[in-house]
């Protein structure tokens, strides 16, 4: 399985037995949101995903300070991969793997100016195309990605520039789609064989779901405001003959071309999610491809995206809890180790205006919860824990009720989802009090304000770890006692 540990790919096996019914899927089977500005209620950029790996495998959530470099020095990965450093590492934000041993895994993350990465949802090269452009093993990978993005660009078109010439000169060690964003546009980044990728910038009045197969299907490079990919992009596919009778200035079916579409285990999440935010289009759930992009029938809030990213096909023949969807792979699922909304604005400074909605295990049975940019470091216990339950890790704090409210939903799952939901709508309810509060600091002490929203995130933090080991012991208990009724928290 495509750059995924062993032990993590054995833990992946083991739960898609349990929830997929026998699907295949690849090792790292994400679901992803992202919407541009015009788009969303507040006029923010969401990039949005859910991480689906294992029920068992802790995720950290860390700030990485600035850093100077000198002339020559490289940065190594686990997989082989070794690049230059910049003079200067930009400070970012991210949430790695507790095992670095087949890379970091940061998977998600903002920097110092405000460039977000979310990567990635894996995906497949068809055979014919990738046995004329192999993969490369020591390429670039989804372990990396952030790791080599986040500290070294300014801008996001910047950011799938600097991607795509990595993926030139060391080539890719898979196929995968991913956002590149900033306050102004995203630009949704896919690999589809060794060394041929494209970005496409999604237009600030419409969203894109994107569930593990490759989805650009109209490029037009000569539009260098809305495309860039690899020299050899059209050429190459030509040359090789991966697509016959193509006529200049065409449309070029990426997707189509170098990745193998059209599997229903993908395709149904993408219908629900279009289903989810333009319900006004109706569409048969059964087609192998659904449009590229689409403009809401009401713009996008935060919360609306952490509902759909928990959502599971409710009031629809493929929902996995009726007989007739016992076989689907829904949106949120118990393999979910973590889960991220980024919200990036330009009504603030940036190290307020940006925030990255973090959920740690199942979202169904979790919070989203607010780590700024600006942050100057995070809780301890956010940076503790494995692939083995702990006390003292945040991320198994939360995966523990999640866990525990899974194996019961209608008894035991209904209280826990209404109880993070109601800390959820108070979390939002509180932005604007807490953003408001920063940008009068920040006028006047830049060093106040950044010490005010990280007390604040941490405070939230801690918290939530707290309420959420008290759902814990509450579930046990209610286990324990086989009392009948649902069980309902009383925090």
């Amino acid at each position: 399985m495509k750059a995924h540990s062993m032990k993590k790919a054995i833990a992946v096996a083991a739960t898609a037995v349990l929830l997929a019914g026998g699907f295949a899927f690849p090792a790292s089977a994400c679901t992803s949101v992202f919407a541009g500005k015009k788009a969303t209620a507040d006029g923010s950029v969401l990039v949005a995903r859910n991480e689906d790996v294992s029920s068992a495998w802790a995720k950290h959530v860390k700030v990485f300070p600035r850093a100077s470099h000198k002339t020559g020095e490289k940065q190594s990965f686990a997989t082989g991969l070794t690049v230059l450093q910049p003079s200067v590492s930009y400070k970012y934000i991210a949430v790695p793997d507790w095992d670095p041993s087949e890379g970091p895994f940061e998977e998600a993350g903002i920097n110092e100016y405000g460039v977000a990465v979310s990567a990635t949802n894996s995906a497949y090269a068809n055979k014919q195309a990738e046995a004329v452009d192999p993969f490369i093993e020591k390429g670039v990978t989804e372990s990396v990605i952030p790791s080599l993005i986040l500290p070294r660009v300014k801008t996001a078109r910047e950011g799938a520039q600097l991607l795509g010439s990595y993926i030139e000169k060391y080539g890719s060690a898979e196929a995968n789609g991913l956002a590149i964003a900033d306050k102004n546009e995203i630009w949704y980044f896919e690999v589809g064989t060794g060394h041929q990728w494209v970005a496409e910038k999604v237009p600030d009045t419409a969203y894109l779901i994107v569930a593990n197969g490759l989805r650009i299907d109209n490029v037009d490079l000569s539009d260098t405001n809305n495309f860039i990919g690899s020299k050899t992009l059209i050429s190459f596919a030509v040359k090789n003959g991966l697509i016959t009778n193509y006529q200049q200035g065409q449309k070029f079916d990426f997707a189509g071309v170098y990745g193998d579409v059209g599997q229903l285990y993908n395709s149904r999440r993408e219908w629900w999610g279009q289903k989810t935010f333009t319900p006004s289009k109706v569409q048969d759930a059964n087609l192998k491809r659904y449009p590229l992009f689409m403009v809401p029938d009401k713009k996008i809030k935060p919360k609306e995206i952490m509902q759909f990213l928990g959502s599971h096909y409710e009031g629809t023949p493929y929902d996995p809890s009726t007989p007739t969807g016992k076989n689907e792979r829904a949106v949120g699922v118990d393999r979910t180790v973590e889960s991220h909304v980024i919200q990036l604005r330009s009504n603030m400074p940036a190290d307020i205006a940006n925030v990255m909605w973090l959920s740690l295990a199942n979202p169904e049975y979790s919070v989203y919860l607010p780590f700024y940019q600006g942050i100057t470091d995070t809780p301890a216990s956010y940076k503790l824990g494995n692939d083995k339950y702990s006390d003292q890790s945040a991320y198994w704090a939360f995966r523990a009720p999640a866990a525990l409210a899974a194996t019961n939903p209608a008894v035991l799952g209904v209280g826990v989802k209404n109880y993070w939901n109601q800390y959820q709508d108070n979390l939002l309810k509180n932005q604007n009090y807490i953003e408001k509060n920063a940008v009068n600091l920040y006028s006047t002490d830049k060093k106040k304000a950044l010490q005010y929203i990280t007390q604040y995130s941490n405070y939230k933090a801690l918290n939530a770890v707290k309420q959420a080991k008290l759902l814990r012991d509450g579930l046990i208990t209610k286990i324990a006692s086989k009392s009948s009724g649902v069980f309902n928290p009383d925090l």
